[in-house]
């Protein structure tokens, strides 16, 4: 293990400046050590080590993990940093008009402050661009140039020498540039270590480095592995982990942190995190991200590698698999009498070699062991136990550390997944990280009163052919027509078809959106996926265009929906209709789409400045997002329309563009793009006119275009001007955070009539 003279250093460097008249101690014969795996100053590098690695997207996107940081840091004598992929420049501003690349070096500076008072010095940022609001992996990787910059975070990586990283989720469901940032610390994790991978490095003469574990941000509370408190008090700060959390979040000014981050902090939540990968045995129940690596068990001294990774997550039912168990001693002493074992759960069977045998210091083996799940295994998820016994000197040792698999039946049908969840699988697979996906579902976006092509895939994984039914278990409102059948050889696949149709009468009261769960069955085998039921209308091409005025009486031969409390997709359920509510009418002719809303809000904020507009998501606004293909896979290829009902100066609508590829306010980046708001005694009345010609492509009659109505609502009297004010969020096609507004596919269906 390397050691630690970072408390000497000042001392060292107060003796050097008086060597010119009194001759330099003579350095003491043993390095003083410390907890960590700090190595001296024997080189420049080693001024590099740390012992754990934090890697995010976006300055504050370490909140997760602060008060588990300042545990580590200040308190237990560990080294850790940071690895920023951005500066932020793509967020929002709470606290002026900055943006682009200034408001970038302010986030930067925010996070240097906030991670200096949890003992984190000298945090990296990489530079990439952070663009608008995404929840693309594939976009942020084509805005970033490429896997490229996955070698900038290895270079830091090997530089740096962390024995700990800590990552956020690196699948759907979350920002893309966050989903990028996990895949690129998942990367490090497995390839730093390996001289091949990035070969560009060598020549700057930096050598492999590997990792000992890696952790994500659980997806879920179910799927975390660790809770470190933060209730207890830090002997350095003196006074609880979740009050310096928040001491050091309010230096996040711009993301209006500031305006939540109390004291004392009004909850003590644990942090969790769920371990992805080690090479270090672990113990049963952990406490600590640095267990087995520097905290050792009564039993398991830190100082050996110890992994199990199985040939592949899926194995089928009765059918052997083969999983590798390795040993590496890193340690300076012979071990004697080392002895590898795997165990499964109860009634699986395990076979292999298990003969004790000594291993040299630096030596490694590998041992395979064959697994064989009994027939008729759910298909879920079972942990096979790699363990360990030695003797060390007079010491008898021992160690375990979990590996997962997952038995599947012969005949296997699954939904085809969408193109982002797929991408992930195939990222995972490769990775060695697929276990972490679990059950993740896959998803289905299906028209509301329309019948859907569902695809699925079957698979026959067995030795003999098969044949059978596919069958789909429905809400009530969706049903089947003809399911159909499948023939299939050994070893083949075959993708089917389902149509599903969808009632009205599948919404939930209130609701003109809904997320509900379909389960597809072949025997004993079901995959679910979560049916997203979309909005659809037919508009009507008018052949006199409205006044864009506020006025919405010359849009009333428009078609017309609305949205209430129930379409909720951000924070708190408004109270009522007066609360949060709208009335819609949509139009089109050649030139431009035509929307108007008649809108409740007891309380109309106007806290923005006119030369101010931008992020909607601050105040009290309304969102038009149009994706004029109907098929496009992010936000780069729709047009992102936006306006707020009033500003500093008044009430009357200002509009801008913002998430999609050309943001800023609509003079510049819409050229023909009208606005007008009008209050009323419920609240406001807003139009817009938006220029067929402003986006991407120009859709015809009788085409379908995605199209999602948002409202934004914030009820905070007197606001300061540009203060995040954000309260609730309701929308035509209301899902879970970003849906509603990043992912086109999940936006309500809009037929141009002829």
């Amino acid at each position: 293990m390397k050691h630690r003279v970072a408390a000497t250093i000042l001392t060292s460097l107060l003796c050097l400046a008086a060597a010119q008249t009194t001759p330099a101690p003579a350095p003491p014969a043993t390095p003083p050590t410390g907890p960590g795996s700090y190595g001296g100053t024997v080189s420049g590098v080693d001024l590099m080590d740390v012992d754990f690695i934090f890697i995010g997207a976006h300055p504050d996107d370490d909140g997760g993990v602060s008060a588990t940081f300042a545990r580590y840091a200040l308190d237990q004598g560990y080294k850790g940093t940071v690895i920023t992929l951005t500066g932020g420049e793509g967020g929002g501003n709470a606290t002026g008009t900055e943006t682009g690349r200034a408001l970038g070096l302010i986030r930067e500076e925010e996070e240097r402050r906030s991670l200096a008072m949890l003992g984190i010095d000298s945090p990296h940022f990489l530079g990439l661009t952070d663009f608008y609001f995404t929840l693309s992996a594939e976009e942020t990787e084509k805005k970033w140039g490429g896997q490229a910059f996955v070698c900038d975070v290895i270079r830091l990586v090997r530089l740096r020498r962390p024995e700990v990283l800590v990552t956020m989720w690196p699948g759907p469901g979350t920002h893309g540039q966050h989903q990028m940032a996990a895949r690129a610390a998942t990367l490090a994790y497995n390839y730093a270590g390996d001289s091949t991978y990035c070969p560009e490095l060598k020549k700057e003469g930096i050598a492999p480095f590997t990792p000992l574990k890696l952790y994500y941000y659980p997806p879920s509370a179910d799927a975390a592995t660790l809770a470190v408190p933060t209730d207890d008090v830090s002997r350095t700060a003196r006074v609880r982990y979740a009050d310096l959390k928040n001491i050091a979040q309010y230096n996040y000014r711009t993301q209006g942190w500031d305006t939540f981050s109390s004291l004392p902090a009004k909850t003590a939540n644990p942090e969790t995190f769920m371990l992805v990968a080690s090479r270090v045995a672990t113990p049963e129940k952990e406490t600590s991200l640095l267990d087995g690596v520097f905290v050792a068990g009564t039993a398991s001294p830190t100082g050996f590698q110890f992994s199990a990774r199985p040939k592949a997550y899926e194995i089928g039912a009765a059918q052997p698999s083969d999983v590798t168990v390795t040993f590496t001693n890193t340690s300076k002493e012979k071990l004697d009498a080392l002895q590898l074992r795997l165990t499964g759960p109860a009634g699986w069977t395990v076979t292999g070699p298990s003969a004790a045998r000594p291993l040299a210091p630096g030596e490694t083996v590998s041992t395979t062991f064959r697994v064989t799940a009994p027939a008729g295994t759910a298909a879920d998820r079972f942990a096979l136990t790699a363990s360990y016994t030695a003797k060390l000197g007079a010491q008898a040792i021992s160690g375990r550390t979990l590996t997962y698999v997952r038995p599947v039946p012969a005949v296997v049908a699954t939904f085809t997944p969408t193109f982002d969840i797929a991408g992930y699988q195939a990222f995972a697979r490769e990775t060695g990280t697929d276990w972490v996906i679990g059950n993740q579902a896959t998803r289905l976006p299906l028209v509301i009163g329309q019948v859907t092509p569902v695809k699925v895939t079957v698979t026959n994984r067995g030795s003999a052919p098969a044949s059978g039914q596919v069958n789909l278990t429905l809400p009530a409102g969706l049903t089947v027509r003809d399911a159909p059948r499948y023939t299939l050889n050994p070893g083949q696949s075959q993708e089917l078809t389902v149509n599903v149709e969808v009632s009205p009468a599948a919404l939930p009261a209130g609701r003109q959106s809904a997320l509900l769960p379909v389960t597809l069955n072949t025997g004993d085998y079901k995959d679910t996926a979560g049916a997203y039921l979309l909005p659809s209308l037919t508009i009507p091409r008018v052949s006199t265009p409205p006044k864009i005025d506020g006025d919405l009486s010359d849009l009333s031969a428009g078609a017309g929906g609305s949205i209430g409390p129930a379409d909720l997709w951000w924070r708190t359920k408004p109270d009522n209709d007066a609360d949060a509510s709208a009335s819609f009418k949509l139009a089109y002719d050649e030139q431009f789409l035509y929307v108007g809303l008649s809108v409740k809000d007891e309380l109309v904020a106007c806290n923005i400045a006119p030369d101010d507009v931008k992020a909607q998501l601050r105040s009290d606004a309304i969102g038009v997002t149009v994706d004029p293909t109907g098929a496009s896979r992010d936000t780069s290829t729709t047009l992102m329309a936006a306006a707020f009902p009033c500003t500093t100066a008044g009430f009357g609508a200002r509009g801008f563009r913002d998430a999609d590829a050309n943001q800023g306010v609509m003079e510049e980046t819409a050229p023909g793009m009208q606005v007008a708001s009008r209050k009323t005694d419920a609240g406001y009345d807003i139009e817009f006119r938006l220029p067929w010609a402003a986006m991407p492509t120009q859709p015809k009659a009788g085409q379908t275009i995605g199209l999602n109505l948002v409202m934004y609502d914030g009820d905070t009297k007197d606001a300061r001007p540009g203060a995040n004010i954000s309260q609730s969020g309701i929308a035509w096609a209301a899902f879970s955070w970003g849906g509603k507004q990043a992912l086109p596919y999940l936006w309500p269906r809009i037929t141009l009539g002829q």
